[in-house]
């Protein structure tokens, strides 16, 4: 007899182990986790959905409130003329707030002059500010804070937003 029939008649089939069975309990997980994933990412896009016009909103007031510190400036030679009053006979389309005053919402423009320097604030949300800030050599400053006031948007300092 040849010595591979000897083998093969001292191992059957039923001495073997029974083939190892995966359970679907990584399909699952996995699975879930994608579509918790997934679900998560589009709440989040649809929560923040109107942000990015409120921001818009927010510096198209403000770039409408340097060009009318601009025609100031123009006709007078400085921006510390651009006070709240004289920023409303220019301009009658936004609301205006003296610089001590905080902003209420995206219309509505804090005004602040020191010496020939001029700002602005306007509030995009609660707790949300931009700023525009024009020193008295002409150059424009941006920032965001959390106070809403043309006093604070004095100190912005950024070249850009």
């Amino acid at each position: 007899m040849p010595l591979d029939d000897v083998v093969l008649d001292e191992v059957s089939v039923e001495d073997a182990p029974p083939p190892a069975r995966f359970g679907g309990r990584g399909f699952w997980v996995v699975s879930a986790a994608l579509v918790f994933a997934s679900v998560f990412v589009v709440v989040e896009i649809f929560a923040n959905f109107g942000t990015k016009d409120t921001i818009a909103h927010a510096e198209h007031s403000l770039d409408v409130a340097k060009t009318a510190a601009d025609r100031i400036n123009a006709t007078d030679g400085s921006y510390g003329d651009a006070d709240h009053l004289r920023m409303a006979a220019v301009d009658p389309t936004l609301a205006w707030v003296p610089g001590s005053e905080q902003s209420t919402g995206l219309d509505q423009v804090s005004v602040a002059t020191a010496g020939s320097a001029w700002a602005a604030a306007v509030q995009a949300r609660p707790g949300a500010c931009f700023y525009l800030h024009v020193t008295d050599t002409g150059t424009v400053l941006y920032g965001v804070g959390s106070v809403c006031t043309g006093q604070e948007a004095l100190r912005a300092s950024d070249p850009r937003w």
